[in-house]
């Protein structure tokens, strides 16, 4: 009798759940060393696509092909990096360096198209650089040798156009005084005047240790950080900027922009809606814009 109990035979639905662990624990170890690509008619004529990983993993193993590409370029090449390379490498997009340097001066076009419109909304007035210099702008005796004077100097240079002598009379301002934030402020903005936007963004960060309140600084160091696609940076110096001034609007409004261009969705609606909330319309193409990202984020 125990003999036969022994040799008893599992039932089917015991023998079945014990294969479908076994199968189930194969597909997953499998997926570590596959990364399968929907949305895509592959080769074969199939729906999707597989690829090899680098190495084994989890990372990116389903990769979306159309909410990639449905994405601003470099809110999915910071959010999926090895989804967007992979496409690349299949043609499933575009790639090089001739096609990286069009998205990213797209992304920025827009930007500024979008940014424009608000200040139309604002009925900000356009403003050449050099009004935005602090000092006086008439001309002081030449003989005048304290920081203000030389300052007053630098304005003066600026507004006639002569960048080079202004950009030494600023630095001669901080060298008698070295606690002279504005010099360090007026000469990160002739600059920016003339292209030189690292030395920009160095006098505008000496300006910010100077006085760390000087908001105007934060401001254009995060413009600066915006043109050079560095966005981490460009939100952390609107961030201060809000946290010195809460209804910096504009301010507020860049950090909307920079937030849609890495993917942050939530956050720029957040942003979005502060302003709404102050009665300001916000422009209906990057509304448009975001609530689409948005939807093809979830």
């Amino acid at each position: 009798m125990q003999k036969e109990k022994g040799n008893k035979q599992k039932k089917w639905y015991e023998r079945t759940s014990v294969t479908l662990c076994v199968a189930a624990v194969i597909i997953i170890i499998g997926l570590g060393f596959i990364h399968i690509i929907t949305g895509v008619v592959s080769p074969f004529r199939l729906p999707f696509d597989i690829i090899f990983k680098e190495s084994f993993g989890y990372r990116e193993t389903f990769i979306n092909a159309e909410k990639i590409k449905s994405m601003p370029y470099v809110a999915a090449k910071l959010k999926y990096p090895i989804s967007c390379k992979i496409l690349q490498k299949l043609e499933y997009i575009q790639a090089g360096n001739v096609f990286e340097t069009k998205m990213l001066e797209l992304l920025r076009e827009t930007m500024e198209k979008w940014h424009t419109e608000f200040e139309e909304v604002l009925n900000k007035p356009q403003q050449q650089w050099q009004n935005q210099l602090r000092g006086k702008s008439e001309s002081i005796e030449k003989t005048t040798s304290d920081a203000e004077a030389c300052n007053n100097r630098g304005i003066d240079a600026a507004n006639k156009g002569q960048y080079e002598t202004a950009i030494s009379e600023f630095t001669r301002a901080f060298r008698k005084n070295p606690a002279y934030a504005d010099a360090y402020y007026n000469r990160g903005l002739v600059y920016v005047a003339i292209g030189q936007l690292g030395q920009a963004i160095s006098d505008f960060t000496q300006t910010i240790e100077i006085n760390p309140e000087f908001i105007d600084a934060y401001s254009k160091r995060g413009n600066i950080h915006v043109t050079m696609n560095q966005y981490d940076q460009a939100i952390s110096d609107f961030t201060k900027v809000l946290e010195i001034k809460p209804k910096h609007i504009d301010v507020c409004f860049m950090r909307a922009l920079v937030f849609f261009a890495t993917g942050q969705y939530e956050k720029a609606w957040e942003d979005v809606h502060t302003i709404q909330n102050m009665g300001l319309p916000v422009p209906s193409g990057f509304i448009k814009n975001l609530r689409r990202a948005s939807k093809i984020k979830k």
